[in-house]
């Protein structure tokens, strides 16, 4: 049901002149049930960053008082009132409205005579969903979906049955409500500056899944969550209650993941999972916190399509691969491709080269007429082999997503170039490609707010880098897929040297990478522009090869780069780096690690070595 302005308007017209009053219960009673944490939560009040506390909910239609957001106890008297009034018609009601806010004052006011008001469209509603249990539902980090770089988080609502399909189950879903005409850019720059507004949906479960899986490739985690059924009642009354209303979007704090864990806060006084969540919120850190509370009971693996293409790829044998991307990318008859395989071969190609059509279709967004007809005939092709192609299932990744390091870090390094110096670092998000393994996508890099100071031996005290935003991805070629290599990174740093000026930088970079035995090249043509007043004219562009060679493994990463930087605008002085890192893990969530530089710049060479203990937290 949703409220209508003119029924919003007539009910708090209807309160501020009725003569409902709830003399059983003083004032002092409702001003600790308006402090109290779970009221606080149903209204989903926080702590912002000008010191006040009030709520994130930026719809009038959230709020029963025209001062709820800002008053919990105008909205507390507001709502004891509205939940008082009888005789109401169906649907009518601020019970219905409110139904988890009405749920809990009720069991707070024992006292209070209230009347139950006649609901049939919630009813109905939560009939439709039926949910007896929760579980969080975690599709894996995807580096080269912009919306989804930390991965992502939603609440499907299971029926008591376990025979039932939980695809046919409903998911809850917080996600920016962005404007469809906007490119990847813009739809970046206004999910980091709060431009779209957030909204609660709830939507069959396998509308997600196929989105995820499939649109997507990306893995999926399923993690049971241990709530009662009294509870679950009520995490599905403030659905209800949320929706049709706003929030702000922010990626990395007010995001996805925040929003689920107030809901569940809302629903639940055992729960309190926000607030450690202030300057960001990590999809996998919001399952830490479940977990660290109790709340999860269990983790389920659901291999995406593309896991499930490389996997079945690693069980035949070259010439079967071959044929099968031929059978896509041809017109050949297909009886005729498959003749110098054996039957069961001929199975496995023609399974591969669905799947790889379905890939080919998701790349393009839209398959062709083309495709189409070849994918019908290649499953008709399949459908007359009446065997099983004996393709083993992905495995279960060695560690979940959530059992890799911390995503906040803290470094003490010491180092010399012509001085020798001490370097303080703190990176509140995320991962880079040195970083501890287990639990990352391979050559993936996403950093944040990463900030530097250094100290030098002659006791003056810089800022030596500040990252606002680093990623890189590396993502490999293989049989099948062919991503491309790319990255994007600003901020402001020095070169090396102690008399270097800050300047600020924005690097952008495209390419390839490709996996060998012993780790994987990559090479990047990248572009960037230097600003700083101390710089000829002011700026450079520049345009130049960056290639490299990356090692990652459990306990040993290595990084051997070079770049070759002409200018080609602004500054004419020409810059060379070569750069060679190493990272050894000492536990889980620490790794020393050595690294050096070399820099040129027209005439001059500065070398700097430093060697750095990297504690997450």
């Amino acid at each position: 049901m949703k409220w209508s302005v003119s029924i919003r308007q007539a009910m708090v017209l209807l309160l501020l002149y009725s003569g409902v009053c709830v003399a059983s219960n003083d004032a002092s009673t409702f001003e600790a049930l308006a402090q109290h944490k779970q009221w606080q939560h149903l209204l989903h009040y926080r702590l912002h960053w000008n010191g006040e506390v009030y709520s994130q909910n930026d719809s009038d239609e959230f709020f029963l008082h025209p001062t709820g957001k800002y008053d919990a106890l105008a909205e507390l008297n507001a709502a004891v009132r509205a939940f008082s009034i009888t005789d109401m018609a169906d649907d009518e009601s601020a019970q219905c409205r409110f139904p988890a806010r009405y749920e809990w004052l009720k069991q707070q006011l024992n006292d209070h005579a209230f009347i139950d008001q006649p609901c049939p469209d919630f009813d109905r509603w939560a009939k439709e969903i039926a949910a007896h249990s929760l579980t969080l539902i975690f599709p894996a980090s995807h580096i080269n979906s912009p919306s989804s770089m930390y991965g992502h988080t939603l609440v499907r609502m299971d029926r008591e049955d376990p025979a039932s399909s939980k695809l046919l189950a409903y998911s809850v879903n917080f996600a920016a409500n962005a404007d469809p005409t906007d490119n990847e850019l813009v739809f970046s720059y206004k999910g980091l500056t709060g431009g779209y507004p957030g909204v609660v949906s709830v939507l069959p479960y396998y509308v997600k899944t196929n989105e995820y899986q499939h649109m997507e490739y990306r893995d999926v985690w399923e993690y049971p969550l241990n709530l009662s059924p009294a509870e679950v009642d009520q995490f599905v009354r403030h659905i209800w209650e949320t929706q049709d209303t706003e929030f702000d979007y922010f990626f990395f704090d007010e995001n996805c993941s925040y929003r689920l864990l107030a809901l569940i806060d809302a629903a639940t006084e055992r729960a309190d999972l926000t607030d450690d969540f202030f300057l960001t919120a990590v999809p996998v850190d919001t399952i830490r916190a479940l977990d660290d509370q109790g709340f999860v009971a269990g983790a389920v693996y659901r291999a995406s399509a593309a896991s499930q293409l490389n996997a079945a790829s690693d069980q035949v044998s070259k010439q079967v691969r071959e044929v099968s991307r031929v059978l896509v990318e041809s017109d050949d008859d297909i009886d005729t491709l498959l003749q110098s395989l054996s039957a069961k071969q001929q199975v496995q190609a023609l399974e591969l080269s669905h799947a790889y059509a379905r890939y080919l279709a998701v790349k393009k967004k839209k398959a062709s007429p083309e495709l189409r007809r070849r994918t019908l005939a290649l499953l008709s092709a399949r459908a007359k082999r009446p065997i099983e192609s004996g393709f083993q299932p992905a495995a279960q990744p060695g560690l979940r997503d959530d059992q890799g390091h911390q995503t906040r870090r803290f470094a003490l390094a010491a180092g010399q170039t012509e001085h020798g110096f001490v370097d303080l670092h703190w990176r509140p998000a995320y991962h880079d490609v040195m970083d501890l393994l287990d639990g990352f996508v391979p050559g993936s890099q996403i950093q944040m707010g990463a900030t530097e100071l250094r100290a030098w031996d002659t006791d003056d005290i810089r800022l030596q880098r500040l990252t606002v935003i680093d990623v890189l991805s590396l993502s490999q070629r293989d049989f099948y897929q062919r991503p491309t290599a790319w990255g994007v990174s600003g901020g402001a740093k020095r070169f090396v040297g102690r008399e270097s000026p800050l300047h600020g930088y924005l690097h952008v970079a495209f390419g390839q990478a490709v996996g060998l035995a012993g780790g994987r090249l990559y090479g990047l043509a990248e572009t960037q522009l230097l600003v700083d007043n101390q710089i000829e004219e002011g700026y450079q562009l520049t345009l130049g090869p960056r290639a490299g060679w990356l090692y990652q493994s459990h306990l040993l990463n290595a990084n051997i780069e070079g770049n070759w930087q002409p200018s080609v605008a602004g500054d004419n002085r020409e810059r060379h780096e070569v750069l060679a890192r190493l990272g050894l893990r000492l536990t889980s969530q620490s790794q020393l690690r050595a690294e050096w530089i070399r820099q040129w710049q027209q005439e001059t060479t500065n070398n700097e070595w430093r060697v750095s203990w990297q504690q997450y937290f």
